[in-house]
């Protein structure tokens, strides 16, 4: 009896300790999202500034001056329209340079590079080009600093051999890509994916794929798939507990 209690103790500790995390987790979103819509009505402040300089100015001129107020008002408002557009079309244009750059990314070609070296470092690499038409493995690559780009559909951390420690990946970081958790049997391998077996990837940057993986390796990428850790199964003494992605949990006796 005292090891049932003990576990319901144990389960019970879980679900308050995840319910506090996900209570402060809405709390610093709902902080952030107030945070953001301050900070959007800075882009009014310099048309404003420039409306009521040029508000200021404008009683100068004699011709304004004698609409009186009206005319410093009408002066003001010409004043921050024009600024604001001024100010659009500059913003406008630097989007314009990054959806450039963004094409060119995606629609350039690949960094020269030696098809057989084993370690590709500051390369800018198409999955086409590391595997061309009819090849579905790369195999053995360790990847440094480099942009690797899509569109297409990559297995990654496959091991020729298990023996070995796991291959590394770290410090990476995704762009326009779904990341999804599959399962490890035969049944669940994709006939469109590009195998990596035995590659290492740090510091990388990812672009345009969908990236699949047989285990979860980092909670901050963006995965469309439910975690399959989150599902925990202890069984003991005829019962199990089981934590759902809610933290809600619920004792099943098992057939």
């Amino acid at each position: 009896m005292s090891a049932i209690a003990d576990r319901e103790d144990s389960t019970t500790a879980v679900e308050q300790g995840k319910i506090s995390h996900m209570a402060m987790w809405e709390t610093i979103k709902a902080l952030a999202k107030r945070a953001k819509d301050f900070l959007g009505l800075w882009s009014l402040l310099p048309p404003s500034l420039i409306a009521v300089t040029g508000g200021y100015l404008s009683t100068g001129v004699q011709w304004i001056a004698r609409f009186g107020a009206f005319g410093w008002f009408a002066s003001g408002l010409i004043s921050f329209v024009l600024s604001a557009i001024g100010f659009g079309m500059i913003a406008r244009s630097r989007l314009w340079r990054i959806e450039a750059r963004s094409r060119a990314r995606i629609l350039g070609d690949s960094s020269p590079f030696d098809p057989m070296a084993r370690v590709y470092e500051s390369k800018r690499l198409y999955l086409r080009d590391l595997a061309p038409l009819g090849r579905k493995q790369v195999r053995g690559k360790s990847f440094v600093n480099c942009e690797i780009i899509g569109p297409g559909t990559a297995v990654l951390l496959l091991q020729s051999d298990t023996t070995k420690p796991p291959n590394a990946f770290k410090d990476n970081k995704t762009f326009d890509v779904d990341c999804i958790e599959i399962d490890s049997g035969p049944a669940a391998r994709s006939v469109l994916a590009i195998e990596f077996w035995d590659c290492d990837f740090s510091d990388c940057q990812f672009y345009n794929m969908s990236l699949l993986f047989f285990g979860r390796q980092n909670d901050t990428l963006h995965w469309i798939t439910k975690d399959s850790r989150q599902a925990l199964l202890a069984a003991s003494g005829g019962t199990a507990s089981i934590i759902d992605q809610a933290g809600n949990s619920s004792e099943q006796n098992p057939s």
